[in-house]
């Protein structure tokens, strides 16, 4: 879906072959243009002055549009007063003043879908490893002039250069901030820039994090009961649901991809493998995602990963007084 008036700059030749390779990426090689609001015409038929039935346009009361300042085609759909559409320099100024003095390189921006969607991919380390498990990590801010989308910054592994990479982050990324194209834009703006810049500096800790998980010893009974304190945080006793998906965790533990079954990074992998892959038993298609990514799952998986050092003995302590009760003979 790069189209004839979209680009995507990028530092090295993306799968596609379209890619404008360039030293740096850059507003002026992205996005070489601004949008603004333009009126939105109707062709009516209506009685001149003479009583001739004639065609004339007139100007909706409502309705607005985009159109790019260097060819003046229309970007996006028209939109109504509720809607407030962000613009290119915004978009840059995110970037800026998010990344701060924040170690970063751009590696790919650009638009795809005749320019309804915007993207910049920001690489904010150069990786790690941890034993098989590779971690890259990229901010992407992306938004829309097509009402799709917030202007939203994820976080992922996923390096946007094409309409399906742009969606397979947003499937599979985590959140960092949103801000709704509302009145309170501006507001909501600034929130977003406050949030990339504080996660912006997390990745350093992280990496920390995991390479003490990797060396910290755990067995299946630790796992076990780590896993249980996790989840029973807000219950009294265990029951047949939280059994069942506790050995399915201890399971991945095990076995599951790149796990040994010997380490505090096993026990991290696996729950967040549950609870990206497996915990919607709903039928509907996306009930896996929205939840992976905005519902439950996604808290838990939040609430382990900032506190998974300070909460580890906590929670290995509650798992054991919940296993060592009788099940409650509920779901």
């Amino acid at each position: 879906m790069i189209e004839a008036r979209d680009r995507q700059s990028g530092v090295e030749i993306a799968w596609h072959g379209l890619t404008n390779v360039v030293d740096v990426v850059t507003r002026e090689n992205s996005h070489p243009y601004e949008v603004v609001e333009a009126e939105v015409y109707h062709k009516v038929k209506r009685p001149n002055d003479f009583g001739v039935i004639e065609e004339v346009f007139i100007e909706d009361p409502e309705f607005k549009r985009l159109v790019a300042t260097d060819d003046w085609m229309p970007v996006g759909d028209p939109y109504g007063s509720s809607y407030h559409p962000s613009d290119i320099s915004k978009f840059w100024e995110i970037i800026r003043l998010g990344f701060g003095d924040t170690p970063h390189q751009i590696l790919s921006a650009g638009s795809v879908e005749n320019r309804s969607k915007i993207f910049a991919s920001i690489k904010v380390s150069d990786g790690f490893r941890i034993r098989d498990r590779e971690f890259t990590d990229y901010i992407s801010l992306i938004d829309s002039f097509d009402k799709s989308t917030s202007m939203w910054a994820l976080y992922s592994s996923v390096c946007v250069v094409c309409q399906n990479t742009l969606k397979m982050a947003m499937a599979s990324g985590n959140t960092i901030g949103k801000a709704k194209h509302t009145a309170m834009l501006d507001v909501n703006v600034q929130r977003l820039i406050d949030a990339i810049d504080a996660f912006a500096g997390t990745s350093a800790t992280f990496q920390q994090m995991l390479n003490q998980a990797v060396q910290t010893p755990c067995s299946r009974d630790e796992a076990r009961a780590w896993i249980v304190g996790l989840e029973g945080r807000n219950a009294d006793r265990m029951t047949n649901g939280l059994l069942q998906k506790t050995a399915r965790m201890v399971e991945l533990f095990e076995m599951g991809k790149g796990n040994e079954g010997n380490s505090r990074l096993d026990a991290f992998s696996a729950v967040t493998d549950f609870h990206s892959h497996e915990s919607s038993n709903r039928l509907g298609r996306d009930s896996q995602y929205l939840t992976s990514e905005f519902g439950a799952s996604a808290q838990t998986k939040t609430l382990m990963a900032t506190r998974f050092t300070q909460d580890w003995a906590t929670n290995v302590k509650r798992g054991e007084g919940l296993l060592n009760k009788d099940v409650a003979l509920t779901a």
